[in-house]
């Protein structure tokens, strides 16, 4: 006993042990899924910021080209732009203050720095919404870009940017020297880099410009070399939007980027993956100590577990155990702490009460069974004795006096085995000297009943439950052999197969369908029968009382024509033998 409670502890702590490994190996590899799905939903967060980053950048600068085309249109800009022509018509002076004052008007009206220039090629004349503006005759020379055109400090003179050109009439923007107008507007990078500045001061990492064969557009403060190396790894793929982790030698960053619609630029972020995590790798290290802690804490308390509760516990599943193996006098006498104490009554109390009513319901069942065979052997139809007794009196009249000798005898020696009570078993072989018996009857009555029996010797010593094959045979003559014209035909057959005994009975009678069949079994089957249960019910019951939930009864169409009855007996220790003697 001293050596078993150290032994239980080591389990316990073992099995604590072994929760503590697998909490921490599922917590490992729930962490690594966590990082991924994390990971994932960092990239679309990042990449869906820097898609209205884009999106309110490419706002500004389609506002500021959608005012260039209201200028294009505008009425006041035609008339300035045919102003010789309609010199009788309207004031120039007026017309050019006026559209002074629309340009002033469409700089001030956006938030962006920028700057509208006009230009008359043919008289060299200019306009801008500041009058140290100058145009860029270079344009002249060739036919500018179509859309926002990308210019840099040392073509611009001083702060690079991006550059959008008009020409009235529309079409000759490709020979600009033939427009009667064009229309210029520039804005400096700077507008761009301050919303950047505004994005990162909110987002971790930088944001840039990218243009494969222009360069970068930084905003200030920004490192080019970082910007380099990451656009040196990046692919871009025309149109469309990405988020990636990169391993560059600083560490991994999470770069997105998103196509600008508006410039036909890539605006690219990108940020620390080491930073952007540091909260969830903050919470392991919190979890891994926390885990250390508690597994001492369970280590202390799986020692108190022990001695408060395991001891007791164990002694009082060991009185259960010795209770289950049957020894029903087990009782506890250790005292422990209050609780257990209290259970250890109860325990005593409950397994007197056990005791006292399982040897009530043993005595009982041995009578209900013995009751209940007795019933089973008083089921007799008293029709059988009946016409074998107006046979006797019949064959008698008439003097047929072997008759009367051969139905008396065979009529004695069948009643006097069913009426026997003594013992519920029986050997095969008396079972089988009984059924002879009934053969002999019934063909003395009918005189065209042929029957066959065929039964290894040395099964005939096998105990079964008495009367199990008779009324399978009196069944197979009743509803069988009678309801059919010419020679009847029983034939009994027993086999031993691996763990069970089969008994067959087969008859060339009118037989059953499918559907009866199925509707027989059925019946025989019901666990119980108003109406006290035909024969055959009794036989199934009886086996599966008997021998198990495994036997029973099979019924199926016989090769001759009628019935196949299968008794199936699932081998069991032999009982002991029923004692015969007197």
């Amino acid at each position: 006993m001293t050596a078993w409670r150290p032994n239980l502890f080591v389990k316990m702590v073992a099995i604590l042990l072994s929760l503590i490994a697998a909490t921490l190996l599922f917590y490992g590899f729930s962490y690594r899924k966590d990082i991924g799905v994390i990971t994932e939903q960092i990239k679309t967060t990042d990449l869906n910021h820097l898609e209205f980053l884009t999106q309110q950048m490419d706002n500004n600068i389609n506002q500021l080209a959608g005012s260039m085309y209201a200028l294009q249109r505008d009425p006041t800009i035609r008339d300035y732009e045919q102003i010789t022509e309609l010199g009788h018509l309207i004031d120039p002076a007026e017309t050019i203050m006026t559209v002074l004052e629309k340009l002033s008007l469409q700089t001030s009206s956006s938030t962006w720095e920028n700057r509208i220039v006009l230009y008359k090629p043919d008289s060299r004349e200019t306009l801008g919404s500041d009058s140290s503006l100058s145009f860029d005759t270079s344009i002249l020379e060739k036919p500018p870009v179509t859309g926002w055109e990308y210019i840099s400090d040392d073509i611009a003179g001083s702060e690079a940017g991006f550059r959008l050109v008009l020409s009235d009439p529309a079409q000759d923007i490709s020979h600009p020297r033939e427009a009667q107008l064009l229309l210029s507007m520039f804005f400096p990078v700077s507008n761009i880099e301050r919303m950047f500045e505004a994005y990162q001061s909110q987002n971790k990492g930088d944001t840039f410009l990218y243009h494969p064969s222009l360069g970068i557009i930084l905003s200030r403060g920004s490192d080019r070399e970082m910007a380099e190396r990451i656009t040196a790894e990046l692919k871009f793929t025309g149109g469309q939007d990405t988020s990636d982790i990169f391993d560059l030698k600083k560490g991994s960053y999470l770069v997105s980027s998103v196509p600008s619609s508006a410039v036909n630029w890539q605006v690219v972020h990108y940020s620390p993956l080491k930073q952007i995590l540091q909260p969830i790798r903050s919470s392991r290290y919190s979890f891994l100590t926390g885990s250390a802690i508690l597994l001492a804490m369970s280590l202390f308390f799986a020692f108190q577990l022990y001695r408060q509760v395991q001891r007791p516990v164990s002694l009082l599943l060991r009185s259960l155990n010795r209770m289950k193996e049957g020894r029903w006098s087990t009782r506890i006498h250790t005292r422990t702490n209050p609780e257990f104490t209290m259970l250890n009554e109860e325990f005593n109390d409950m397994a007197e009460k056990i005791q006292s009513l399982i040897e009530q319901v043993y005595v009982e069942q041995l009578r209900a069974k013995d009751a209940h065979l007795k019933q089973l052997q008083s089921q007799i139809n008293p029709h059988f004795l009946y016409n074998c007794l107006f046979f006797i009196k019949s064959k008698a009249a008439i003097g047929d006096t072997d008759s009367v000798e051969a139905m008396a005898l065979s009529l004695g020696e069948y009643y006097r085995y069913i009426t026997k009570v003594d013992h519920s078993l029986t050997t095969l072989q008396d079972e089988l000297k009984l059924l002879e018996n009934y053969l002999k009857i019934q063909n003395l009555r009918k005189q065209r009943i042929r029957y066959e029996v065929e039964i290894e010797e040395e099964l005939l010593g096998l105990y079964i439950p008495r009367l199990l094959i008779q009324p399978l045979v009196e069944n197979s003559i009743i509803h069988g052999i009678e309801k059919k014209i010419g020679q009847g035909s029983i034939r009994i057959t027993a086999a031993s197969t691996a763990g069970f005994l089969q008994i067959k009975v087969e008859d060339n009678g009118a037989g059953m369908t499918g559907e009866a069949i199925a509707k027989l079994e059925a019946r025989i089957s019901e666990t119980t029968r108003e109406d006290g249960g035909c024969g055959l019910w009794n036989i199934q019951q009886r086996l599966k009382s008997h021998y198990g939930e495994a036997s029973g009864l099979l019924i199926a169409p016989s090769p001759e024509g009628g019935l196949t009855t299968t008794l199936l007996m699932e081998k069991k220790e032999e009982p002991d033998a029923p004692n015969t003697a007197g």
